[in-house]
């Protein structure tokens, strides 16, 4: 069995369809989420972890999001040039440091602890809204 691996997503200013291989986005939405494990799970743990998610400017939170970031700079570079690669880093950065704010703003204000089936909706939530960014910049690179 034999897949084409080109889908045609757009059409050109002269209305010739455009083709694009779907499996280049795939793969960057893939090392996205691959770097998401590795920023959240290992590098957070091993390197930020007396962060304070809910102080807006605070040091060890924003190395947690540079740790994004750049991971992100590092992957972009292989599917999109310097300029465009700075432009998704700095989106993930700030989605990513939005994201966490909110997350930790509720779970402070509303004294919420793992106890709370609360918390593992808004984990769910926060996950959900990182992956989601992972699918806009995707969506960037077409």
């Amino acid at each position: 069995m034999c897949v084409n691996s080109k889908i045609i997503f757009l059409v050109n200013k002269s209305g010739y369809p455009v083709e694009r291989d779907y499996q280049m986005y795939l793969l960057f939405f893939f090392l996205l989420l691959l770097k998401h494990t590795v920023a959240d799970l290992m590098l957070q743990r091993y390197f930020v972890s007396g962060a304070n998610k809910q102080k807006y400017l605070d040091l060890y939170s924003q190395t947690h999001y540079l740790h994004h970031s750049v991971l992100t700079l590092l992957i972009a570079l292989f599917f999109v040039d310097l300029q465009f690669a700075i432009v998704l880093c700095l989106i993930d950065h700030i989605a990513h440091w939005h994201i966490d704010f909110a997350k930790t703003s509720v779970i402070k204000k509303f004294e919420i602890t793992t106890q709370h089936k609360t918390f593992w909706a808004l984990q769910s939530a926060d996950q959900s809204l990182h992956f989601a960014t992972y699918y806009f910049l995707t969506l960037l690179l077409v």
